[in-house]
């Protein structure tokens, strides 16, 4: 073992950074400064890979350095089970530890996808853009399911993930600034999920807490419970007693089946079960909540992606206004010298498109249905139709010798 200069002690963002441990007791590493919900290692790739000193009856294990950016995470697929064959086969996922089936895990919150152990937004993610497993280059910004190299308009990077700031509730109003996980992003700002109300700081749902009866700080007593905003002594026969409240557990969100089991802000609890719902317009596409008749991958139906330039209106592909489609792509008729001011139009070579018209490009001027330089044009020296003289040269416009 290296003494106090080695690289194990110069190296660690992740703590510990080594452990003796017997070989069935192996275990991966978490970083402690990692935070939930913003960096703490649904993406978090080692740097260098852990070294291992094998000895008579022990494994010292070390860490040797996280990404920059990154927590050491323990839901990679490369730390799971005994050191020896710690990949999970295709199919499964690394939690806690256990390979485990992807079918077994629970439903992501509407709008996101499961890729592997994580549920990932795949509009903005820019190692799962549009599909799991599809990265973004280096450089490059995830903006709804594309990789390109701006995010798009009403959309801002954060940490390379195009999100609105006006909704996202990890990034509400500027980047990585979370909102609480009872907590919504509504016009910038994190405000408590309906039906909860802020009391003393604290999200809490009046209907059923003992302290907050009803409205803020209207106390059922030391005896009492809350429900349905109404202290009484004793819960109904249909429902349960969740510490000082009485919940119906068949439809309560906070409290879905049993107490504490809570729905996702987009679920609600339907026959003791969480079910996803998408509000009024909305339509569930493959887990996500989409606008049929402005949404460009489901247009007018779920799936149905408008072609590239092409927007959404009123359930229809389309170009969007000022632009045309020709030969299968959006242009603008004003300026494509391709298809000037109609599909197929082609202008010559020495010729732009300004307002849908094929013009000679600067300095040059038509003479003839053609374009000509009158500075050094001997045909139309000066000005179309002026021809120098034989022996004779055009420069800067007028006849001279050479």
């Amino acid at each position: 073992m290296r003494g106090s200069s080695g690289w194990w002690r110069r190296s660690p963002p992740c703590s510990p950074t080594r452990r003796a441990a017997a070989a069935s007791d192996w275990s991966p590493y978490q970083r402690t400064d990692a935070r939930p919900g913003i960096r703490s290692g649904k993406r978090a790739p080692l740097e260098s890979w852990a070294r291992m000193f094998p000895s008579p009856r022990l494994l010292l294990l070390v860490v040797v350095t996280c990404a920059t950016g990154f927590g050491c995470t323990r839901t990679q697929p490369f730390f799971c089970g005994q050191p020896e064959d710690p990949r999970c086969p295709e199919g499964t996922a690394c939690v806690e530890e256990r390979c485990v089936s992807v079918d077994e895990l629970p439903e992501c919150a509407l709008g996101q996808t499961r890729c592997g152990a994580s549920c990932v937004d795949s509009r903005s993610n820019v190692a799962h853009c549009g599909a799991c497993g599809q990265a973004c280059a280096d450089g490059q910004v995830c903006s709804r399911g594309r990789c390109t190299d701006a995010c798009a308009a009403g959309l801002t990077a954060c940490e390379r993930d195009c999100v609105e700031l006006e909704s996202n509730t990890a990034n509400c109003h500027t980047c990585e600034t979370a909102c609480g996980s009872l907590e919504t992003c509504r016009t910038g700002t994190c405000a408590c999920e309906p039906p909860l109300t802020e009391c003393e700081g604290r999200c809490t749902n009046t209907e059923s807490d003992g302290n907050h009866c009803g409205a803020c700080s209207r106390a059922c007593g030391p005896d009492g419970l809350c429900q349905d905003g109404e202290c009484v002594t004793a819960c109904a026969q249909d429902h349960r007693r969740c510490g000082q409240g009485c919940v119906d557990v068949r439809s309560d969100r906070f409290h879905c089946g049993t107490c504490g089991t809570a729905c996702d802000s987009n679920q609600v609890c339907v026959g003791s079960r969480c079910v996803r719902v998408c509000s009024v317009g909305a339509t569930d596409c493959d887990g996500v909540c989409s606008n049929l008749s402005t949404d460009a991958r489901n247009c007018g139906a779920c799936g149905n992606t408008c072609g590239a330039g092409q927007v959404c209106t009123n359930g229809r592909c389309a170009c969007p206004s000022g632009q045309a489609e020709c030969d299968g792509q959006c242009v603008d008729l004003r300026t494509n010298v391709q298809h000037c001011g109609a599909c197929g139009r082609t202008c010559a070579q020495d010729e732009t498109c300004t307002n849908s018209r094929c013009q000679c490009a600067s300095p040059l001027v038509n003479c003839g249905d053609r374009c000509v330089d009158l500075a050094s044009d001997t045909q139309n020296c000066g000005t179309c139709g002026r021809t120098c003289a034989q022996g004779l040269v055009c420069s800067g416009g007028l006849c001279a010798l050479p």
